[in-house]
């Protein structure tokens, strides 16, 4: 089975291959697009790479080596890839199980994580496991960055005040007002003035690099007040060009103990990719293939834990970003890709004033904006049920931290897909009280007595089966009249299993020991065949329509 879908994703990979029919008009598009996109990329991922715990320059290595290993790889034409703030985030919680920020193993922990992450990616991409995505809603989605980005906000605010402090997430909100006396005043100004200037670009020059404006002014601002006169802590020397490829090491057992987070990157990376990908693909009627990006994820992964990066992941906003300035295809990536390597062999010496302040300032802003307000909103007035899904999910990954969290919403992402899958929607088309005006008017009646028909919105298995017996048997028990025939409209019945066909066999003997002829009517093929497996056409009825059921079963007493 790995073979045939190994070989599958092989296949579409050439089917995709962007290169083989590139047009030379899109390369002047693709050039201004990738540039763009480096502009972009380069403040983002310094700041990243603080998040992550290890020297800014890391930020810049992930987006080189792995840029152009996903170009050739992946079937999506426009996804952008690189540092992300969600899988940052994800990296230095998953990091911290086997090494502390700053110890000096910490580097190969991150490392060996990148590469474990490309192996899990590598093993979903051969199975075919690019649906997975589908099985986290866009309400824990939008409740999962959303806590990220309050992690990342608090997680940054004490630097963006000139001193650090090393309580957990839960209690560095709490550290930061105790702190106050620490305050470096001119860094937190530089600070704020960096997220500001973030913050309203990104709201009224939308396609301006807003990043690179804000470290460039907050910078210049630095310099020339003398940072060191003032006690603002910079960057300092960044090493020129790209580091030697390198194994990260670590024992076994470590290895072991970094899978849970390896799993918890690799789900967040294709629930936050696949969307994009598929959406931007949509936009300009272009194939697709989510497996075959998650080969290219996975060989990107590994390429960046084997150049010194940590993990890669989609970034929507430089995506539409490239999309905006006319980019065509993977050719933005190589572009970014080659531009960034030369910022690190030629300008590295510019990262030498880049107050610290200001690259959290910058993480804190990017933290403002995955907190989708806007779409919170919507979901909390259009589907309650799921803004409290959404909700758990911030709070639990904001406050409690990002690899506990991400499994709290997933998992009250399930139960509340059970909730619903156990309690579906339902309604009683017509009883002795009432009649719904379609069914009315298919039977050409105004009344009918002595009959139910009751739809099922979903299917009739083990986890729902017992709810689905208890209400006919409510509705039988709570007629008006005595009913003689219980119409099941089953349009929406796609599946009975095993368990289902037991309780069904038993509520129909039990029915029909009332003398009430039972039907189910609008019954699909496969769920016809199942029926008949089960062996279930001595204890009901099947037929094709509702007006069938009436005209074989139906009571006297119908007024038109």
């Amino acid at each position: 089975m790995a073979n045939n879908g190994a070989l599958r994703t092989l296949g579409r990979f050439w089917a995709h291959y962007w290169l083989r029919n590139y047009q030379k008009a899109w390369l002047r598009p693709d050039v201004i697009a990738g540039v763009t996109v480096a502009a972009i990329a380069v403040p983002e991922s310094l700041g990243y790479a603080v998040i992550v715990g290890l020297p800014p320059e890391t930020g810049l290595y992930c987006a080189v080596l792995p840029a152009i290993v996903f170009a050739f790889l992946s079937s999506t034409r426009r996804l952008v890839v690189g540092a992300d703030s969600a899988t940052a985030a994800l990296v230095a919680a998953g990091a911290s199980t086997i090494a502390v920020q700053g110890a000096s193993n910490h580097a190969q922990a991150v490392g060996a994580l990148g590469l474990l992450t490309g192996l899990v990616l590598l093993a979903m991409s051969l199975a075919r496991l690019g649906f997975l995505a589908n099985l986290i809603s866009r309400p824990v989605l939008v409740g999962m960055l959303g806590g990220i980005g309050v992690s990342l906000m608090i997680s940054k605010t004490s630097v963006m005040l000139g001193y650090t402090t090393t309580e957990p997430t839960s209690r560095r909100l709490i550290a930061t007002f105790t702190h106050l006396s620490e305050i470096n005043w001119w860094t937190a100004a530089m600070s704020t003035l960096a997220v500001v200037l973030m913050l309203s670009l990104s709201r009224f020059v939308p396609r301006a690099p807003a990043a690179l404006i804000a470290m460039v002014v907050a910078t210049g601002i630095t310099t020339a007040i003398g940072a060191a006169d003032h006690g603002i802590a910079v960057v300092g020397a960044v090493p020129a060009g790209l580091p030697p490829l390198s194994l990260p090491l670590v024992s076994l057992r470590e290895f072991t103990l970094l899978i849970p987070a390896a799993l918890v990157i690799s789900l967040v990376i294709l629930a936050q990719s696949a969307p994009v990908a598929k959406s931007f693909a949509r936009d300009h009627r272009e194939e697709h293939d989510e497996n075959l990006d998650l080969l290219g994820f996975s060989f990107a992964n590994a390429a960046s834990a084997l150049s010194g990066g940590f993990a890669v992941n989609g970034s929507p906003p430089r995506t539409a970003a490239a999309d905006e300035a006319g980019g065509n295809t993977q050719m933005v990536n190589l572009v970014m890709a080659a531009t960034i390597a030369v910022v690190l062999f030629a300008f590295t010496g510019l990262f030498d004033y880049i107050p610290e302040g200001v690259l959290a300032g910058i993480v804190f802003a990017v933290g403002v904006g995955l907190i989708r307000t806007a779409e919170l909103k919507q979901i909390f007035e259009q589907r309650r049920s799921e803004f409290t899904v959404a909700l758990i999910a911030l709070l639990t990954v904001g406050f409690i931290g990002v690899e506990v969290g991400v499994f709290v919403a997933i998992g009250v992402s399930l139960i509340d897909r059970l909730r619903r899958q156990y309690r579906p929607v339902d309604e009683v088309l017509l009883d002795g009280e009432h009649i719904d005006p379609i069914v009315a008017d298919r039977l050409g009646v105004t009344s009918v007595e002595g009959a139910i028909v009751y739809r099922f919105g979903g299917p009739i298995v083990f986890e729902n089966a017992d709810y689905f017996a208890e209400r006919v048997r409510t509705l039988l028990k709570q007629a008006v009249d005595e009913v003689s025939l219980f119409v099941v409209d089953c349009r929406a019945v796609d599946d009975i299993d095993f368990t289902a066909s037991e309780v069904l066999e038993e509520l129909c003997d039990e029915v029909r020991s009332h003398g009430v002829h039972f039907v189910l009517t609008e019954v699909s093929p496969e769920v016809h065949k199942l029926l008949a497996n089960y062996d279930l056409s001595s204890h009901l009825h099947v037929t094709a329509d509702i007006e069938l059921a009436f005209a074989q079963f139906g009571p006297g007493g119908t007024q038109h």
